[in-house]
């Protein structure tokens, strides 16, 4: 038991070294990143020991004009015979006048580490921006307007670190290895303005405790790093209710409360649902944040899985 706490402390200590090195938070938030691990970690691809899919969509802010929608899916599966996993994602964000627009390919190799396996992970893709700069409103309508090149096609690489046993896992994330650049020209003065894909990190832990056979409680939580933005650190507590529903309340720093559910209809599927409640005085000019969740496993090894995955 003490080698096996000794072996955990130790593969989070490297994914604590990993969070140091990080800079600014740029990609899209979803609540039920634990419904959907492969979208914040490459590492994770193939731990499902399952063909695993999954589709997420956010609405944010729901009721103002040009407020952020998110949509992303995934797919991976396990390469056993090889200690590999492979996936393909795909993310949507529309802020505004801005697109982006990701797509991935995921890689994992599975390392025995005790009870459980870490999995490192590479995942390397395309992003393409887009901005419409019709949607601004120019203060100064004598300003030139930048008419050059408004698409932009950059390459990303993010790295991963995921463990797990049956009971726990904690992961760690570094995205936009490369830090890729914009830069739009002014085509009146012909001045160049860059701006950087910065590095992110994306640290996650969670253990699941069976209570008894009716009961199971999960907590985890979420910290995305900040440099000049602030840090996102989320802290939730789920509880399974007779292997067939998930509630949870998730705590997110200086931003709110998020109430979130899964139900797992049949063998393999599975749908989840979010909706934030916000401590600011934002909440009296929308109707709130929402999204949906749908994950389904399939194959032969799915039907032979021990129902409910926890993770």
């Amino acid at each position: 038991m003490i080698k096996n706490i000794l072996l955990k402390w130790l593969v989070f200590s490297c994914f604590v070294l990993l969070y140091i090195m990080s800079s600014a938070q740029q990609l899209p938030q979803f609540n039920q990143y634990f419904f959907n691990p492969l979208g914040i970690n490459p590492a994770y691809a193939g731990s499902r020991d399952a063909i695993s899919a999954q589709m997420l969509a956010r609405s944010q802010w729901v009721g103002f004009e040009g407020a952020p929608e998110s949509q992303t899916v995934s797919i991976h599966a396990p390469i056993k015979k090889l200690n590999m996993g492979i996936g393909f994602q795909a993310i949507n964000d529309i802020i505004g006048p801005r697109t982006f627009t990701g797509l991935y390919g995921n890689y994992a190799y599975k390392i025995k580490i005790g009870r459980g396996k870490l999995g490192l992970g590479l995942r390397t893709g395309v992003v393409f921006y887009k901005f419409d700069f019709n949607k601004l409103n120019y203060l100064d309508k004598d300003d030139p307007l930048y008419q050059g090149n408004t698409n932009f096609i950059l390459p990303s690489f993010d790295f991963g670190m995921y463990y797990n046993d049956r009971k726990f896992y904690v992961g760690a994330e570094i995205t936009n290895l490369n830090q890729a650049k914009i830069q739009v020209i002014d085509s009146v003065n012909y001045n160049g303005n860059s701006s950087s894909l910065y590095n992110q990190i994306n640290v996650t832990a969670g253990y699941a405790w069976r209570i008894n056979k009716h009961l199971t409680y999960k907590p985890s939580m979420l910290l995305k790093t900040a440099g000049s933005s602030p840090f996102i650190f989320d802290v939730n507590n789920s509880f399974l209710l007779n292997e067939k529903i998930w509630l949870g309340l998730t705590y997110r720093y200086n931003y709110g409360l998020i109430f979130i559910t899964e139900l797992n209809l049949l063998k393999g599927l599975r749908i989840g649902y979010s909706y934030d409640y916000t401590f600011n005085r934002l909440r009296l000019a929308n109707v709130g944040s929402q999204e949906i969740f749908i994950g389904i496993d399939f194959g032969k090894t799915a039907s032979k899985m021990i129902s409910p995955r926890y993770f």
